[in-house]
């Protein structure tokens, strides 16, 4: 099959609409999106082939989370051939969210209202937060930023940032770390270090993003190598362990 897409005027129109949206497609399940766009041109095919995804969807109500890990493995594996630029158009992931696998999508993000889907189901926020706020682009670019061929289990810290919501929101919520080299770093410095034994709570990992910033307004984030940035968020967090 090929990844599909939804065109600007079939966002637009989606978006315009979202009540609408929301209460038939999401809420009574008497239309999908195709049929509410009722024009086969809104919707469309691009040259590349992906074998279909099958998402995890075994844990119960209230634990839904513990499939992110697993569905990032999955959507990264699958989609891998993305471009950062190609990975980053809302009208791939929207396409995915309320047609191709709206059942994951009701599975693991049960929206109240059009607001909720919009937040979820489309690109709400500023350009970095909305790709990892949006239901399925963000098990992308959780998988993007940290898939590590160099360990032995290239999956080792998606499973480690996908274990709690909050580092995870922390370091891929802020446009600080819109480098996928700084974010990769960043989660390899913590969670190595979380290995050796250190209790790296929450708060921690909040003072490393901030720490994070400051680097951004004394050096070039993105003219800093990864070993560069690692050795420095390591030194950080071995200083505010030892406090």
């Amino acid at each position: 099959m090929r990844i599909k897409y939804i065109v600007e005027d079939g966002i637009a129109m989606l978006r315009s609409n979202s009540g609408i949206v929301y209460k038939e497609v999401i809420e009574e399940g008497k239309k999908t999106v195709a049929e509410f766009l009722g024009d086969p041109t809104l919707l469309k095919d691009t040259p590349y082939e992906i074998e279909p995804i099958v998402f995890d969807m075994s844990q119960p109500v209230g634990k839904e989370t513990l499939t992110d890990a697993e569905n990032a493995k999955r959507v990264y594996s699958h989609m891998r051939g993305l471009s950062d630029s190609q990975a980053s158009d809302e009208r791939i992931w929207v396409a995915y969210t309320l047609q191709e696998h709206l059942d994951y999508m009701k599975y693991r993000w049960k929206c109240k209202n059009s607001n909720d889907m919009l937040n979820r189901y489309f690109f709400n926020y500023a350009s970095n937060r909305s790709l990892f706020r949006n239901g399925i682009s963000r098990l992308w670019w959780i998988g993007r930023v940290t898939y590590d061929e160099k360990r032995e289990d290239p999956f080792e810290l998606t499973k480690f940032l996908c274990s709690d919501q909050d580092f995870l929101e922390t370091i891929c919520g802020r446009s600080i770390f819109n480098n996928p080299i700084v974010q990769r770093a960043t989660i390899s410095a913590i969670h190595d270090e979380v290995k050796n034994g250190k209790n790296i709570k929450r708060k921690t990992v909040r003072e490393v993003a901030k720490y994070v910033n400051l680097l951004a307004g004394t050096y070039l984030l993105d003219m800093l190598t990864y070993d560069e940035v690692y050795g420095k968020v390591h030194a950080k967090i071995c200083e505010l362990v030892e406090e």
